[in-house]
């Protein structure tokens, strides 16, 4: 994929002598030391010979230095001299006597020079015929052996025909001693010698550099993960996908491709172009630290399925909550009031969300991401810092382990590390996450009905199954699309390495067409979907609640849950209720023994829920009210107070107003619930309709602030001003 320079800035592919084709050895030892494996490091003959030659010609013909003389030289390279010759025939002597014959041969093919800044027959053959040293022909094989001789002045792409006439020569020695045939010869001495030098091909340079600075120095091959085509591809698609947003002030992205069974990279696209300098084009984005956005909301979902809170019908609140002064909103800036955790998650939706972390517990949601090898989560003091706004991108995450923290549910919740060498062997499989939560979970991230689906997507009819979601962070940063099937997990980001934000980094639009673009060619044709694990089973769920529907249910559908750990609690919003007949009240166990009343079946919601679809005029039906003779009272109505928030201490700021500085006072009541009394330290200080806020003007100190209905239920909080 990609050849880097040795440290003396040179091309050398280290290769052992059973590599090397049999052509080249013959074709050396016949021009370089046809005597090589009979002398002992230095050959008089061929020294007299040389001897001879040189004084005949007034000047240096040969050398008459055995391919023994020539190592030893090249290890010391040393001044070409008389003094320098004696040295080296000494060293020659001395290798032979520590090194084989084989492994000497073996040294000089590949440290001989061969042109420029190539060095050892593996780098030559590849440069020059873009072939591995071991297929090389007779007539390949002569031009290399004739090079090292005079490497500059015979180099095919500068002197061709010196070194057309070097490669005949070494033919004829090679014919002349029977090591080719007459017809190889012919065949040889026609071919083409190369007039240029192969450019290497370059491909996954981000991933090549990062294993390259990982390494050990020793190492000459790496054989990386990747499958050049799904690169190529993923190459191609990403840049045509970047440039057509360049126009709106979008650059950069980046791809990342992870076999799901044995978490090897397939494709790593660090970003758009890696030789854009103006954009950081070298920049490996798949490993940069940006806020995924609602990417992690699938998890929290999966965490709070395999604990047993929820099933994808049950209904989660969305309606303002604050967490010690944090209060989270939805993308669209609306609220919904009860929603199942299906639409919850095909919508997004940021409150339920969040609700559901702060159920789940951000130290186990955080110690998941921990374990699902996300690196941003530990060994990091800002990790300790992390809130609630986590699950919707209060964190930097890199694309490559969010990936594969998608590729674990892409293994029914079986976490691996991700490979990038294929001599990293497979670690073993760590069950994070049950099959049952990971399956369901997945059902929900295939729907195709979302709101999050990339508008104009021509090819929907045509798409594989996928399970996906995307991401936009806050402030339009960065657009991400994840998306797995059973063989492949596939994450895409878009945005500016710059970390300039633009509105039209939305996640659905500006990475997801993408995501299904590299689908659409890689995904496999009728590939088995996801099975349903052994523990997913279905029962009767009431269509409202999403509970299991108890006898008063008006309208129920079979759904999937998990045995042994969905919650088995039956539908609580449906009730029976014994109705006075004279009155229409509600009776009581203590009053309905003196009472004559009749049972009726009512929805009855939450107190929030019944609260936030009354002050946003949604209808409620409204219980009977309490017998009003009955001298008890049902306890298990009583306000819910949300403001103040619990355990939260009040700042005043001197240089504030009071009067833009009061404290909001809230709570949900039953919705029989008329009037609603507010008393701060056993003062009376309003009486409202229910569902009304009421502004306390603050007062430093220690205050109990009480809530009461008119049926004299309340509820009590501790507000602390300072």
């Amino acid at each position: 994929m990609r050849v880097y320079l040795s440290e003396d800035d040179s091309y050398h592919f280290p290769v052992t002598l059973d590599e090397i084709s049999p052509h080249l050895v013959a074709a050396t030892l016949s021009y370089e030391d046809h005597y090589f494996y009979s002398h002992p490091g230095i050959n008089p003959i061929s020294l007299i010979r040389a001897g001879w030659l040189n004084l005949k010609a007034g000047k240096v013909l040969s050398g008459g230095s055995t391919i023994s003389q020539q190592v030893a030289r090249m290890l010391e390279n040393r001044p070409r001299n008389l003094p320098s010759k004696l040295i080296e025939a000494l060293h020659a002597f001395q290798l032979e006597a520590r090194y084989s014959k084989d492994e000497i041969l073996e040294a000089y093919l590949n440290r001989a020079p061969y042109g420029g800044n190539i060095v050892g027959v593996g780098a030559s053959s590849r440069i020059y015929f873009d072939k591995h040293v071991s297929v090389l022909g007779p007539g390949e094989a002569a031009l290399l052996a004739s090079l090292p001789k005079s490497p500059e002045s015979r180099r095919p792409d500068r002197h061709h025909k010196v070194a057309v006439h070097s490669r005949d020569e070494v033919l004829r020695r090679m014919l002349k001693r029977s090591e080719i045939s007459e017809a190889q010869y012919l065949s040889a001495i026609q071919e083409d010698v190369p007039n240029s030098l192969l450019e290497f091909s370059l491909y996954a340079p981000h991933l090549c550099d990062l294993l390259k600075q990982s390494a050990d120095d020793s190492t000459a091959t790496i054989r990386s993960t990747v499958d050049l085509d799904m690169q190529q591809t993923a190459t191609r698609l990403l840049q045509q996908h970047v440039q057509s947003y360049n126009p709106q002030g979008i650059r950069n992205g980046c791809v990342v491709i992870i076999e799901n069974q044995t978490a090897a990279v397939r494709s790593l696209v660090g970003s758009a172009d890696y030789f854009d300098r103006d954009d950081g084009g070298q920049v490996n984005g798949a490993y940069a630290l940006r806020s995924p956005g609602s990417t992690l909301k699938p998890f929290v979902y999966a965490l709070a399925m395999d604990r047993g809170l929820i099933t994808p019908t049950s209904l989660l609140e969305d309606i303002p909550i604050n967490y010690s002064g944090y209060e989270p909103t939805n993308f669209d800036e609306k609220f919904h009031g009860a929603v199942t955790v299906k639409n919850a998650l095909i919508h997004s939706m940021n409150v339920p969300a969040v609700i559901l972390t702060n159920r789940v517990g951000l130290e186990n949601f955080l110690y998941f991401l921990q374990k699902g090898g996300i690196s941003s989560i530990y060994g990091n003091e800002e990790s300790l810092n992390l809130g609630l706004s986590t699950v919707l991108g209060g964190v930097g995450i890199r694309l490559i382990e969010l990936t594969n923290l998608y590729a674990t549910l892409g293994r029914m919740g079986a976490y691996k590390p991700f490979r990038l060498m294929e001599s990293e062997e497979s670690a073993r499989e760590t069950q994070i996450l049950s099959e049952g939560a990971s399956w369901l979970t997945t059902g929900i991230l295939t729907e195709l009905q979302r709101q999050d689906f990339p508008q104009n997507w021509q090819s929907t009819a045509h798409l594989p199954s996928i399970a996906w979601k995307t991401g936009t962070s806050y402030g339009y940063h960065d657009a991400w699309s994840i998306g797995y099937t059973p063989e492949y997990t596939i994450g895409v980001w878009v945005g500016n390495f710059s970390g300039e934000g633009n509105p039209k980094l939305i996640g659905a639009e500006a990475a997801g067409p993408l995501l299904f673009q590299l689908f659409s060619v890689i995904a496999e044709e009728n590939s088995d979907w996801f099975a349903e694990p052994d523990e997913i089973d279905t029962r009767t769920t009431c269509t409202i609640s999403g509970m299991p529907a108890n006898p008063w249910c008006v309208s129920t559908v079979q759904t999937a849950y998990i045995r042994g750990v969905s919650p088995e609690k039956t539908c609580d919003l449906h009730v029976q209720l014994l109705i006075d007949k004279e009155t229409n009240t509600q009776l009581c166990p203590q009053c309905r023994a003196v009472r004559d009343g009749e049972v009726k079946t009512f929805v009855q919601w939450t107190q929030t829920i019944a609260t936030w679809r009354k002050r946003n005029g949604f209808p409620v039906s409204e219980l009977p009210a309490h017998f009003r003779s009955c001298k008890s009272v049902l306890a298990q109505h009583a306000p819910q107070i949300h403001s103040p928030a619990e355990d939260c201490s009040y700042f005043l700021r001197d240089h504030v107003p009071l009067h833009d500085q009061q404290i909001l006072l809230e709570a949900s009541v039953a919705p029989e619930v008329k009037v609603v009394y507010w008393f701060v330290d056993g003062k009376l200080i309003a009486n409202t309709g229910a569902g009304e806020a009421v502004f306390y003007p603050p007062e430093r100190g220690h205050h109990e602030v009480v809530c009461m209905d008119d049926e004299g239920r309340q509820a009590t909080r501790r507000l602390i001003i300072e």
